[in-house]
């Protein structure tokens, strides 16, 4: 009988206009889109890194910390952006960590009664009900301390599909917040023998 463990998307794609990532997660693909609610210049996407060396979810900020994990940046844009992450499969209980946030988060179309869980992170990294927001920090020149907030918060049920907005909660600068994200969930795993492991 196959067993469920908790596994982060293995991302392997993002195209040239940065509107669009794709990955895998358990075998099955994942699909990340996203795109601004106005105008702007600058895409919804930003850095992303396939090679599966971002150590920026190492720290007790993220459950679980992860000590090298691949990335994609989601931008909250000045004037807002939306995205849908869309499962092949039914994932369940789905994990997000998002580092360097310093955006509100708002999660759309929910299932009655599901629920958004701090899992971990700052004091400053807040939910509230279908919300979660984090706070701009920007350290002195040299500083070794994180910019902005760090957390990891669950979905409780099973997911085809999650949709979100994302819009800066500061003013400085641009106005548009790079934010880190990855994403994981349970998958089953086949027994010891039965399949190839698979990456977390």
């Amino acid at each position: 009988m196959a067993t469920r463990r908790l596994a982060f998307v293995d991302w392997t794609f993002c195209n040239r206009e940065k509107t669009e990532a794709v990955g895998t997660l358990g075998g099955r693909m994942v699909t990340l889109t996203g795109q601004g609610n106005v105008t702007t210049d600058r895409p919804p996407l930003g850095t992303a890194s396939l090679d599966g060396a971002f150590p920026g979810f190492q720290s007790a900020a993220f459950t679980p910390p992860l000590p090298a994990s691949d990335l994609v940046e989601i931008m909250g844009l000045k004037g807002g952006s939306s995205f849908k992450v869309a499962f092949d499969a039914e994932v369940k209980d789905p994990v997000l960590h998002l580092g360097s946030f310093a955006s509100t988060m708002a999660f759309l179309g929910l299932p009655v009664g599901t629920q958004v869980i701090k899992l971990s992170g700052d004091t400053d990294f807040i939910v509230d009900g279908n919300k979660v927001m984090g706070e701009a920090y920007q350290p002195p020149p040299g500083s070794t301390e994180p910019t902005d907030s760090d957390g990891s918060v669950r979905l409780q049920g099973l997911f085809r599909s999650i949709a979100f907005t994302l819009n800066p909660r500061f003013t400085g600068g641009e106005g548009h917040d790079g934010v880190h994200f990855q994403i994981g969930g349970m998958v089953e795993v086949p027994p010891f023998g039965m399949g190839p492991a698979r990456r977390l």
